[in-house]
């Protein structure tokens, strides 16, 4: 397998690659790529539902969106009856039984990551582009680079730091009573992960507040943050073409979807998985 880095440096370009010829030693070499540098492209990959599942099984604990017992799954399901699992949901406002799929909105989708508030989240998302995806943009960026170049007094400042996420895509505010913020899940803020990257687990969508701190004082941490996360150095903006797969780890990055008017025609398949079971380091 050929690969190059993008421009900015850290953003792993796949070249000439099919994943249809892929075998666990290609995937376990994107797996390491993924840990190293956040994220992984590649591009011409017209993969059928057969195809694309046998890839992700290919990874570790492919996770369904939504149980096939759920009401939902049939509307988010990717293919219902060649994936009955539900593993690959669509994202997508073309609708099936009048409802659009995941996030079928036109509008922004603005920064954030996988099930933060969820110890066993799968750290890996998978984003496939199958039809209508020309003239959308995903972005996502790179907190080891961030981390890196912050000053010591901020580092100093976060390194003991906890957060209290809430679930799924709800704003922090909707899930901030006592009983739902007791007993949860804190991960560190600053997070180093399989390959010893160290860089930081934060989405400020999904933050509740710090331990110990109340969302005030919280925002007077998490505002000069984010503006320094989101910087365009730290940023890579892919602009979608049919056939085009991303991988990216949700450990030290975080994306958003830019507006796109073209959502009832655009459709990508969502994976969310785990690393395979091999030494990142």
């Amino acid at each position: 397998m050929n690969y190059h880095l993008h421009e900015n440096g850290w953003t792993v370009i796949v070249d000439n690659f099919d994943l249809k010829k892929s075998t666990q030693e290609d995937i376990n070499l994107i797996a390491k790529l993924i840990a190293k540098y956040t994220c992984v492209v590649l591009r011409g990959q017209f993969l059928s539902i057969t195809e694309e599942l046998r890839v992700l099984k290919m990874f570790k604990d492919p996770e369904p969106l939504y149980k096939n017992t759920d009401p939902d799954f049939k509307q988010y399901a990717a293919d219902p009856d060649q994936d009955p699992e539900g593993i690959m949901c669509r994202v997508t406002g073309e609708l099936r039984d009048s409802k659009p799929g995941l996030a079928g909105w036109n509008e922004e989708l603005v920064w954030h990551c996988n099930h933060t508030h969820r110890e066993d989240r799968r750290p890996i998302i998978w984003l496939s582009g199958i039809r209508g995806t020309m003239g959308s943009r995903t972005s996502w960026n790179n907190t080891i680079l961030a981390y890196a170049d912050l000053d010591q007094e901020m580092k100093d400042k976060i390194k003991d730091i906890k957060c209290i996420y809430a679930g799924g895509m709800k704003l922090a505010e909707d899930r901030g009573d006592p009983k739902y913020l007791s007993g949860v899940w804190t991960p560190p803020l600053v997070h180093i992960n399989l390959a010893n990257n160290v860089g930081m687990y934060f989405s400020p969508l999904q933050l509740h507040s710090f331990v110990g701190m109340s969302k005030e004082e919280t925002a007077k941490i998490t505002t000069p943050l984010f503006e320094h996360v989101t910087k365009e150095k730290y940023l890579y903006h892919h602009d979608w073409e049919d056939g085009d797969i991303v991988i990216a780890e949700q450990w030290l990055g975080i994306h958003k979807r830019w507006p796109f008017e073209g959502m009832p025609n655009r459709l990508l398949h969502r994976a969310a998985l785990d690393f395979p079971d091999q030494n990142y380091t």
